[in-house]
């Protein structure tokens, strides 16, 4: 036993601790942000001292805190302080606060909007550089699509971007006239156009906490850019680094990784190197999925893939050798089939055993590719939020990829069954664990229906696993870091209580940094 004593102790409550060790507890007892002591009551004020924090649990069910395994949290927060555009319910909608904000801006000032799905609105569709022209007539503008993969912009942007025909990712029309269409390489070219200053990133970046803690979200595995990493680096510095950040870096830097000699798990405490973020092809919603059969709504598209096979090949291999993570983006089934390739080439060379590569999304798998990644321990990082937005008869998934297709997509049940380790991310799409967790137990499919045990674990212990920390985190257990949350209802023990299930406190190194009945956040 830990022979510190504590300096909190958190009682009255129902531990779920979702270790192979001690299964289930009272009270947590916790000294210089680790936890010390888990059992009863009575044991764990044995470890506390007159004048130590104690907090009354109320008899509530507490979990390991969440960690979101897929995350471009920065940006998140910096589309916070943008026009937002999820909740709408219409294009017409969207297009008015677009207006609205126009309204309020100095002419010829950039409009920046985030967030929209057409999924999400009656007889929907893409935005249009015509619907943007209308209402953002004095301003470049540009809307973002949910998924990231595709943006449109308005006339005034197209000038003073400078996009043409030669512009990657730009859809020209029959003319050779840029249409406002930006995928993939193309939205990299209008996010650089309208980057925030570093202040705007810090004040999204700690809005982004804000939300993060509300939902018990006490550690990310975030992909970013490098300028990112540095916002992050500065936090630390400054003692506003709330969550632990497993930090992806982009492909691109790869050769600047190799040169410091920094691998996997480089940093601190609080904010890891993690791998290398890699692109093989696009999104189903923007209809760029590399697929081996065409859209069921676009016969004539198959996908595309965002890198050549053999840059692909190249990168993955040198970052396997250099003890470097993969983490692919690969979300079609022909996407997923030459990430898991390009996987497979790079081990069949090093031999290493313990990477822990990973596969980003994997929303089409076929049957052999889940047999290829349990061959080579690869892990299967999704995003349950995804089934919930737009699985089903209806859905958006029906509607791109016809009805059998869409029937197989996300198989989160059976990638569990066939023994392959899975995480959760929410890609911010939305930013909630409790919903997708809701989402995968719910699913509308066998194939992905998960048990509430198994939903949890995916965002908890599994999640520690994909960033090799499962010795400091992702459990409630004796040695580990003291991140857990307080739930406002069990629904191990009664399932309808995920309808309306929030987190009434999030604790973070032992320190309460949310709690709902004050809405303090420390």
């Amino acid at each position: 036993m830990d022979a510190r004593c504590a300096d909190a102790v958190f009682y009255n409550g129902k531990v779920l601790t979702f270790s192979t060790e001690k299964k289930t507890a009272r009270a947590i007892a916790v000294a210089d942000g680790e936890i010390i002591t888990i059992g009863t009551d009575a044991e764990v004020r044995r470890s506390a001292p007159r004048g130590c924090d104690k907090v009354d649990l109320g008899g509530k069910l507490v979990v390991p805190g969440f960690i979101d395994c897929h995350t471009h949290f920065l940006q998140m927060g910096v589309d916070s302080l943008s026009v937002d555009l999820s909740e709408t319910g219409s294009l017409g909608q969207a297009m008015g606060l677009m207006k609205a904000a126009a309204l309020k801006t100095r002419k010829g000032e950039w409009i920046v909007a985030a967030n929209w799905s057409e999924s999400r609105w009656s007889g929907g569709r893409f935005v249009s550089r015509a619907d943007l022209d209308k209402c953002c007539p004095d301003h470049p503008a540009v809307a973002h699509r949910v998924c990231g993969h595709l943006s449109t912009v308005n006339s005034n942007a197209i000038k003073r971007i400078g996009v043409d025909r030669a512009t990657p990712g730009a859809e020209t029309g029959s003319s050779g006239s840029p249409t406002g269409i930006m995928k993939e390489a193309g939205v990299s070219v209008v996010r650089a156009a309208t980057a925030p200053t570093p202040g705007r990133k810090m004040k999204g970046f700690q809005l982004a906490i804000r939300k993060a803690h509300s939902l018990g979200v006490t550690s990310i595995q975030d992909n970013g850019e490098v300028g990112d990493f540095q916002v992050l680096r500065r936090a630390e510095k400054d003692g506003k680094l709330g969550v632990r950040v497993w930090f992806n870096t982009p492909s691109s830097e790869l050769q600047s990784l190799l040169s410091l000699g920094v691998s996997t798990g480089f940093g601190s405490e609080r904010l890891k190197l993690g791998g290398v973020k890699m692109f093989c092809d696009g999104a189903i919603g923007a209809r760029s999925a590399a697929l081996s059969e065409p859209f069921a709504d676009d016969p004539g598209n198959s996908g595309m893939f965002v890198h050549p096979v053999e840059e692909l090949d190249e990168t993955a291999a040198k970052a396997d050798e250099a003890g470097i993570q993969l983490a692919i983006h690969a979300i079609g089934d022909e996407g997923i089939d030459v990430a898991i390739s390009s996987i497979e080439r790079a081990l069949d060379v090093s031999g290493r055993k313990d990477h822990r590569h990973r596969i980003e999304h994997l929303e089409l798998p076929r049957p052999d590719h889940i047999k290829r990644m349990r061959r080579r321990k690869m892990i299967a990082s999704m995003q349950p939020n995804f089934v919930g937005e737009w699985s089903g008869i209806d859905g958006m998934y029906a509607e791109r990829l016809g009805p059998e297709r869409a029937s197989m997509n996300n198989p989160f049940k059976e990638i569990l069954m066939a023994k392959v380790r899975l995480v959760f991310g929410s890609d911010c799409m939305p930013f909630s664990p409790i919903y997708g967790i809701r989402s995968a137990v719910n699913a509308s499919y066998p194939s992905q229906r998960l048990t509430m045990e198994e939903a949890f674990m995916s965002y908890t212990r599994n999640g520690a696993y994909a960033s090799f920390e499962e010795d400091c985190k992702g459990t409630i257990s004796t040695g580990k870091v003291a991140d857990f949350i307080v739930l406002s209802g069990d629904p191990f023990h009664d399932p309808d209580a995920l309808v309306s299930l929030s987190v009434l406190k999030t604790v973070v190194g032992g320190e309460v940094v949310f709690d709902r009945s004050t809405r303090s956040r420390r």
